[in-house]
C-alpha cells in the first residue's frame, strides 16, 4: 500500500489506484483537448468571411457565437460534473472528443449565421464533457505535495498545444491559398484536420486514461444535491469561492485571446491592403509569442505555488494579468512591434490564472466533493467566457479592436483585489 501511495511519474506523486500510463496519458490528452477547444475560435475569422458577415458586427457576431456556445456549457457543466462522480471521467472525455470531431465535422458546410449557431451546438456538448472531465482528472491524478509543479507542466502542455495549432494556422493558409485552392476548400482542410485529432484525442483517452472512480465519489446523491453540494462548499470556505471566481476570468482570458486576436488581424491586414493569409500569418505570430511566454513562465509559476500560501499565488498571478491585458489592450496596431513586450506580459498572466487557479481549487476542493466542486468551477469558467465573448464583442464593434483585452484586464483587476481580500481573512483567522 505504501508503494502504491508513493508511485511517482518523474517528479509527481500519484494518488492510489492511477498508474504512471494514466498520469502520462492525462498529459497527453490535456495537450490535444484545450487547442480543440480553442481552435474553433481562431477559425471563426475565417468562416464569417466566407459567409460574407459585414464587418461592422463581425466583432458582436463572432462574441454572439461564442456566448450562445457558452450558455449551452453552462447549462451541461454542471450536471457533467455530477455525472463524473456517477459514471466516471474517462467516458466523458471520449464522448466529448466525439462530439468536438463531429463540431468540426459540419462547421465548413455552414452556408449562413444560422447554420454556425446550430453546428455550435454540437461542439458545445463536447466543450461542456471534455472541459469539466479533463480538469477533474487534472485533480484526482496527483497528491497535493506535487500538486503545484503538476499543473504547471499541465499549464505548458496545453499552452505548447495551442502553440503548435496557431503555428499551424500562420502557414497553413497561406501555402493552401499558394496553390491556388478557395478559401471554402482552405477552411474544410483546416476543420477536417481539427476532426482528425479529436479523433486521436479519443483514442489516446480510450487507451490510456483511468478506469477507476475515485472511492470518495458519491455516486449514491441525485445530480441536484450534488450540484448544491458544490455551491455550498464555496459558501463555507472563502478560498473554494476564490478559486471559482478565477476560473471566471481564467476562462474568459484564452478565449479572448483565440477570439478577437485573429479577427483584429484579420480586419488590420484588409485595411493595409494585405489577405486573409497574412492576417492569420500575423495573428499566429503574435498568439505564438504569446502562447511561447506562457509555456516559459508556467514552470517558474508552478515553483512559486509550492513555495507559498495558494492564495498568495493567485495575487501574483493576478497582478501579471491585470497588467497584461491591459497593456495588450491599448496596443493601437497589430502590425506594428510595440505589441510584442505586452504580448509577453500577457502570455505570463495567462498561463498565471490557469495554473493559481487550478492549484487552489485542487488543494481546497472536499475529496468527496470533487467531481462537484470542480464542475461549479468549470460552470464559473463558462459563465467568465459569457461576460467576456458577449460584451467584449460589443466592445471590439463600438470601441476599439483591443477593447476584449482592456475589458479583461479589469476583470483580472477586480479577481485580484478579491484575492488580497481573502488572504487578509485568512491571515486574520491564523495569526500564525
Amino acid at each position: 500500500m505504501t508503494a502504491n501511495a508513493d508511485r511517482k511519474l518523474g517528479p509527481f506523486f500519484l494518488m492510489p489506484g492511477i498508474s504512471r500510463v494514466n498520469g502520462a496519458s492525462y498529459f497527453l490528452s490535456a495537450m490535444i483537448a484545450v487547442p480543440m477547444m480553442a481552435a474553433l475560435s481562431f477559425l471563426q475569422p475565417l468562416m464569417v468571411r466566407i459567409i460574407g458577415v459585414e464587418r461592422e458586427i463581425q466583432g458582436a457576431l463572432v462574441g454572439d457565437l461564442g456566448f450562445f456556445q457558452e450558455i449551452l456549457v453552462l447549462l451541461l457543466t454542471p450536471f457533467v460534473g455530477a455525472a463524473a462522480d456517477k459514471v466516471g471521467r474517462k467516458p466523458l472525455v471520449m464522448l466529448g472528443s466525439a462530439a468536438l470531431g463531429l463540431g468540426y465535422a459540419f462547421y465548413p458546410f455552414a452556408d449562413s449565421v444560422f447554420m454556425m449557431y446550430a453546428y455550435r451546438v454540437i461542439f458545445a456538448v463536447g466543450v461542456a464533457m471534455v472541459a469539466t472531465s479533463i480538469t477533474i482528472v487534472n485533480t484526482d491524478y496527483v497528491q497535493d505535495r506535487s500538486r503545484g509543479k503538476w499543473v504547471a507542466l499541465a499549464s505548458m502542455t496545453q499552452g505548447l498545444g495551442i502553440f503548435l495549432v496557431t503555428q499551424l494556422l500562420r502557414k497553413l493558409p497561406g501555402t493552401l491559398a499558394a496553390d491556388g485552392l478557395p478559401e471554402t476548400v482552405i477552411a474544410k482542410y483546416l476543420f477536417w484536420g481539427c476532426t482528425a485529432i479529436c479523433v486521436a484525442l479519443f483514442f489516446v483517452a480510450a487507451v490510456g486514461l483511468s478506469s477507476h472512480k475515485p472511492a470518495e465519489a458519491r455516486a449514491r446523491d441525485s445530480v441536484p444535491t450534488l450540484i448544491r453540494a458544490g455551491i455550498d462548499a464555496a459558501r463555507r470556505d472563502a478560498r473554494v469561492a476564490l478559486a471559482y471566481v478565477t476560473a471566471f476570468a481564467a476562462r474568459g482570458d484564452v478565449l479572448v485571446v483565440g477570439t478577437f486576436s485573429f479577427l483584429w488581424t484579420q480586419q488590420a491586414a484588409e485595411d493595409l491592403g494585405l489577405g486573409v493569409a497574412a492576417g492569420y500569418q500575423r495573428g499566429g505570430m503574435i498568439v505564438g509569442v504569446i502562447q511561447g511566454s506562457a509555456l516559459l513562465w508556467a514552470l517558474v509559476m508552478g515553483y512559486i505555488l509550492d513555495k507559498v500560501n495558494r492564495v498568495t499565488g493567485v495575487i501574483i498571478g493576478f497582478s501579471l494579468a491585470a497588467l497584461g491585458y491591459l497593456s495588450f489592450g491599448l496596443v493601437s496596431d497589430p502590425f506594428s512591434s510595440s505589441i510584442f513586450l505586452p504580448a509577453v506580459l500577457l502570455g505570463m498572466g495567462e498561463s498565471s490564472t490557469i495554473i493559481t487557479g487550478n492549484a487552489l481549487i485542487g488543494q481546497v476542493a472536499p475529496a468527496a466533493l470533487r467531481g462537484s466542486v470542480l464542475g461549479c468551477f468549470a460552470l464559473s469558467g463558462a459563465a467568465g467566457i459569457l461576460i467576456s465573448t458577449g460584451l467584449g464583442g460589443r466592445l471590439f464593434d463600438l470601441w476599439m479592436p483591443g477593447a476584449p483585452f482592456v475589458q479583461m484586464g479589469i476583470i483580472n483587476t477586480l479577481v485580484l483585489v478579491g484575492a488580497i481580500l481573502v488572504r487578509r481573512k485568512i491571515q486574520r483567522q491564523q495569526p500564525g
